[in-house]
């Protein structure tokens, strides 16, 4: 009776350990919510970084010299004013094309559009667990 009653008890505590232990790894595994914003801040500080103290794609791997990288860093330097006033025309002009775009529809369809679109903000904020500015109806 006792064999019985230790196989059973042995059977009983190893199911409960591998119940704990299976769960207790999805527990560990989350982040806590100051490690999340740790995480927030470590990807804001790489979006700051300044693009022109990057070695392009793959350069990396070739084993530069520092006399190379700092002509590399140079020349990005050199050019990068230009490809942000690019980029920054290319954002106005997208902006004018939505708002031509916009100025087609019936006024129906321009609240339906604006009730989509907050309705979108409003999904990823709840995914991202952030605050997301409203969305500006635009036209």
């Amino acid at each position: 009776m006792t064999l019985r009653f230790r196989r059973a008890a042995a059977v009983l505590l190893s199911a409960c350990a591998m119940t704990t232990l299976a769960g207790g790894w999805r527990l560990l595994a989350q982040e806590t919510g100051r490690a999340q914003a740790d995480t927030k801040a470590r990807k804001t500080a790489k979006r700051s970084m300044d693009p022109t103290r990057r070695v392009p794609n793959y350069f990396g791997q070739l084993g530069l010299s520092d006399a190379q990288k700092d002509s590399i860093y140079k020349i990005q330097a050199k050019h990068q004013p230009q490809i942000e006033a690019l980029e920054k025309q290319l954002e106005d002009l997208r902006v004018q094309m939505l708002k031509e775009c916009e100025s087609v529809l019936t006024d129906a369809q321009r609240a339906m559009l604006n009730e989509r679109r907050a309705s979108a903000v409003e999904s990823r904020s709840r995914r991202s667990g952030a605050a997301i500015p409203e969305a500006k109806p635009k036209g």
